[in-house]
């Protein structure tokens, strides 16, 4: 049982890392489902993800950067979701 939660925390995690490769201009429903999951106070006048976007813009070195880190995170966790499936197929 603990597995299979761990299985699907995993799973969600992937999708989370896997989705900083989008666009920015693109819809992001992962986020907005954990939004809905955990909520938390809007910060209307302030857009923390555009500045983010035109910095990355303005620094491609930094977008490299940060693409090279989601990636190794997007693959390590892929790694434990391998594990944790092996580990839920044994008898």
């Amino acid at each position: 049982m603990l597995l299979a939660f761990l299985f699907l925390a995993l799973i969600l995690f992937e999708l989370w890392f896997l989705e900083s490769f989008l666009p920015y201009g693109w819809h992001h429903p992962v986020s907005e489902l954990f939004e809905r999951v955990f909520p938390s106070k809007p910060y209307p006048p302030h857009d923390i993800g555009l500045e983010i976007e035109m910095f990355l813009r303005d620094h491609p070195i930094w977008r490299i950067c940060s693409y090279a880190i989601d990636a190794a995170f997007a693959i390590a966790n892929g790694l434990l979701i391998f594990k944790v499936w092996k580990a839920l197929r044994k008898p």
